[in-house]
């Protein structure tokens, strides 16, 4: 018999194609435009203005720690007295019954007077320089021209530079010695107000 070959055909399989991957190389994300910051408003507006309100704070801490140290000074002194039986025991109570009344009329004052004080105090700024506006029983208007500024000083203690506030201090010419100062200006706000009494910027360091 004739051999019959057989032959098989083996289909070759292909291989899938690999799936094409696309690498999109990571672009870092645009950094976003800086905003440029925005200019403080002009000092110049003609607009009456109250001081800082935290000058009340600062002129309570200044006045009330003086009257603190002072008033310990004859309440120890009176004590001690008494103490060391120098003083009889009625007129240590009546000398303590004075000094409470004494230390708590003057602490009351210096608590509430600050308050009052910048109640009243404007000051408003035009072209031609600075009105100030002060005075709680005897009112006064003071206009400081720029045409009479001679120099000007912006100084800080240190009970105001802890709440970054200043006084601006302005010396006229026509008066022998004559300044106006104007406390309880936010430091910034004290040097613009410097800038524009002295447009050449003639001013003291601060």
């Amino acid at each position: 018999m004739d051999e019959i070959e057989k032959t098989e055909e083996i289909e070759g399989t292909e291989e899938p194609e690999q799936a094409e991957v696309l690498v999109q190389e990571a672009t870092p994300a645009e950094a976003p435009a800086p905003v440029a910051a925005a200019a403080p408003p002009s000092i110049i507006d003609g607009q009456e203005h109250a001081v800082d309100p935290r000058s009340v704070t600062v002129a309570r801490i200044v006045a009330i720690l003086p009257i603190l140290a002072i008033a310990l000074v004859p309440l120890l002194g009176v004590t001690l007295g008494w103490a060391l039986g120098g003083i009889p025991s009625g007129v240590y109570l009546a000398l303590l019954g004075g000094w409470l009344v004494l230390f708590g009329a003057a602490i009351s004052f210096a608590y509430k007077w600050p308050e009052l004080h910048h109640r009243h105090l404007r000051y408003r700024v035009d072209e031609t320089g600075v009105r100030i506006r002060r005075g709680v029983w005897w009112r006064q208007v003071i206009s400081i021209p720029t045409s009479r500024v001679q120099h000007t000083d912006v100084s800080q203690g240190p009970v105001q530079r802890s709440f970054e506030l200043a006084t601006l201090t302005v010396f006229t010419a026509g008066t022998e010695g004559a300044s106006i100062s104007l406390e309880g200006l936010e430091h910034g706000v004290a040097k613009r107000l410097r800038d524009h009494l002295l447009p050449d910027h003639h001013a003291d360091a601060v």
